[in-house]
């Protein structure tokens, strides 16, 4: 009996030192198994980029132009705001172009991330039997029903096109 006393603190830890290396193993089988896959990261990548670039597109903005921007986008949906000429004013031409740059260079990346996972994507190869089976299911039987047309009205619609 006071064997099993001193044996009892030993066992407890030992089972306790299982449970946790079981636990931390399953922790990294589910991280592996539910990692995203490679497009996944390209794509935050490109996005990382992306802001970085704007970040400092958006640093080289003046204060009175970093408000004229926020006030467009703010008002763009205000009938009076639109009907003012702030909204016709513009940033500088080389801003806008440098802009688009950046614009240009994301969209080119996205491109590229699209292109390399349409060709890692393997082809469907029952997509005609898919088809034909969808084909099968489609109802080819005829309804009655009576589609009133007003031709007085087609006339008048057609000959206010002609003018």
């Amino acid at each position: 009996m006071a064997q099993t006393r001193r044996c009892f603190p030993a066992l407890v830890l030992g089972l306790c030192a299982c449970l946790l290396v079981s636990i931390l193993k399953r922790s990294v089988e589910q991280q592996s198994f539910v990692a995203a896959p490679a497009a996944s990261r390209r794509q935050s990548t490109a996005l990382g980029g992306f802001k970085e670039d704007f970040d400092s597109w958006k640093s080289t903005l003046s204060t009175d132009e970093k408000d004229l921007l926020l006030r467009q986008a703010q008002g763009e949906l205000n009938k009076k705001f639109r009907k003012s000429d702030d909204l016709e004013k513009d940033v500088s031409d080389d801003k806008i172009e440098s802009f688009g740059k950046i614009l240009q260079k994301f969209f080119d990346s996205e491109k590229e991330d699209y292109l390399k996972d349409q060709e890692a994507k393997p082809p469907n190869y029952n997509a005609l039997k898919d088809r034909g089976n969808s084909a099968s299911a489609f109802d080819w039987g005829l309804s009655y029903s009576v589609v009133e047309i007003d031709r007085d009205a087609e006339r008048r619609y057609a000959f206010a096109m002609e003018r």
